[in-house]
């Protein structure tokens, strides 16, 4: 049976992947916003935008690392801490294309 510590920091895990998803689609919705409004952009607000967005995948990174050591330390299970630096990896990584 699984002690319901371990089942709030998957529960939470999946949470986060949402709030990640949702980032990235007000990312998406703000680029847009700024390419639309040229040819006298409104760099202000853009850069802005990033701010709070950069802001946003710092706190759920941070979250995401606390679990992941959560896991490890309080679960013994390297397996999903191990599997949660792999997805930080890659949405790090996807992060840097956008």
């Amino acid at each position: 049976m699984m002690d319901n510590d371990f089942r709030l920091l998957i529960q939470r895990f999946y949470e986060l992947q949402g709030e990640r998803v949702e980032t990235y689609r007000l990312f998406d919705e703000g680029h847009q916003a700024y390419l639309k409004s040229g040819p006298h952009y409104d760099f202000i607000h853009y850069r802005q935008l990033v701010h709070e967005i950069t802001q946003a995948f710092s706190g759920i990174s941070k979250e995401l690392i606390q679990i992941k050591d959560r896991f490890r330390e309080l679960h013994d299970r390297t397996d999903l801490s191990e599997h949660l630096e792999k997805i930080q990896e890659l949405e790090k990584e996807k992060l840097e294309l956008v």
